[in-house]
């Protein structure tokens, strides 16, 4: 779990967007490291199964079902972290332009799933796109597969 939160280096206000459909330690955890700088994690449960995470920098909604999108205002999240949410959504593609949407410019995008659920390549291509920049892998958490892009200012759609 270290390595995996030394992806995440939060500054003073910083906000960020967990989507997920399960709720666990990584929403502990993100929930920990942003509460030291006064940051704020916006939770958001798909259908499924989540623990109770209680913090005074979460804020939780629940979404419906794998047809609605989560509620994100535009510039808003410093980082959004989708965990095995991608995949199971109806239209990936309206979540994508969603999550690009709510990033500030130069935010990051972290996609992550279950091991050997993802298809690594076509992940990227999609956040290339979606005019996400520096696509990559990392192998961070013995869990997960993880996808990771950053929204560039002054690219593509980044104005």
């Amino acid at each position: 779990m270290q390595q995996f939160l030394e992806l995440f280096n939060p500054y003073p206000g910083n906000q960020f967007l967990l989507v997920t459909t399960h709720c666990d330690t990584i929403a502990t955890a993100l929930s920990d490291i942003l509460s030291k700088v006064d940051g704020t994690l916006s939770l958001h449960c798909f259908p499924g199964t989540h623990n109770a995470v209680k913090a005074d920098n979460i804020e939780r909604h629940d979404v419906a079902d794998f047809q609605s999108l989560p509620r994100a205002l535009p510039r808003s999240n410093d980082m959004v972290i989708l965990q095995d949410v991608y995949h199971l959504h109806e239209t990936p593609e309206r979540i994508m332009k969603q999550m690009y949407a709510t990033l500030a410019n130069t935010g990051d995008i972290v996609i992550m799933q279950r091991r050997e659920t993802m298809n690594i390549e076509t992940m990227l291509a999609m956040l290339e796109a979606f005019e996400f920049r520096a696509g990559s892998t990392i192998d961070c958490h013995p869990d997960y597969d993880l996808v990771m892009g950053k929204k560039m200012h002054m690219w593509g759609n980044g104005l």
